[in-house]
């Protein structure tokens, strides 16, 4: 974690280096997560005008997706890899099944109506896979369910590093039948967005997800248009 420090002067006449937030410019150069859909991490997207269903081994790279269909704007139907990639929509990305690989996603959600929008759901029950999400932003509105959410017996891991959560009923909801285990790194959620609470890990049958991973897992806010990082958030 990077510091600003800030030299005051101790009651005995010494200097004392005092910890302020990380504050990240809204730059992708600068930080880890894209911070805006026109970040410039996507200076090369190419529009796309509709849905995209990939089949498994497939593959989208600056890729740029506005559409209001209400189903996923993308869906993986095997193992696939995503870089740099953003989707403006009501459901963002379908997971179904095997490897899938987002990296320099950014999903900005908002759920109309009835509408339980997702901006990542892993659903196929009896499905397996690995989800492995890296320098990704989840930001939901509306009617949303979560900005990660797995569940209904799909099997597997999900590994989460450099990943920003804002809005929505909760960032990040993974019950015990959604996945065999989590793991995050370096997970930022913003304070004051969510509905229910950043994150939920809900136990079924009495079973819990196994938690491999909490690391660097934090509140975080907006000042303007810099992200600050806040407190560190207890390991449930």
């Amino acid at each position: 974690m990077r510091y600003l420090l800030i030299l005051t002067l101790a009651s005995a006449g010494t200097a004392v280096a005092e910890p302020v937030p990380t504050i990240v410019p809204a730059s992708n150069s600068a930080a880890a997560v894209p911070l805006s859909f026109n970040d410039p991490i996507y200076a090369k997207a190419v529009g796309h005008s509709g849905r995209i269903k990939l089949p498994p081994g497939a593959s989208r790279t600056d890729a740029s997706i506005v559409e209001n269909s209400g189903e996923p704007t993308i869906t993986c139907g095997g193992s696939c890899d995503l870089l740099r990639v953003r989707i403006q929509s009501r459901e963002g990305i379908r997971c179904v099944s095997g490897n899938i690989n987002l990296t320099w996603v950014y999903i900005a959600a908002t759920g109309i109506g009835g509408d339980h929008a997702d901006g990542v759901q892993c659903y196929s029950p009896g499905s397996q896979g690995t989800v492995t999400v890296k320098n990704s932003t989840f930001k939901m509105a509306g009617s949303t369910t979560a900005g990660y959410f797995s569940a209904d017996n799909w099997r597997g891991s999900h590994v989460l590093e450099n990943v920003l959560f804002e809005g929505g009923g909760y960032g990040l909801r993974i019950p015990a039948d959604g996945g065999s285990s989590v793991s995050l790194k370096n997970v930022y959620f913003v304070r004051g967005s969510f509905q229910y609470g950043p994150y939920a890990f809900d136990a079924v049958k009495g079973q819990r997800i196994s938690i491999t991973r909490w690391e660097n897992v934090r509140w975080a806010s907006w000042k303007g248009d810099q992200l600050v990082l806040g407190d560190l958030i207890p390991r449930p």
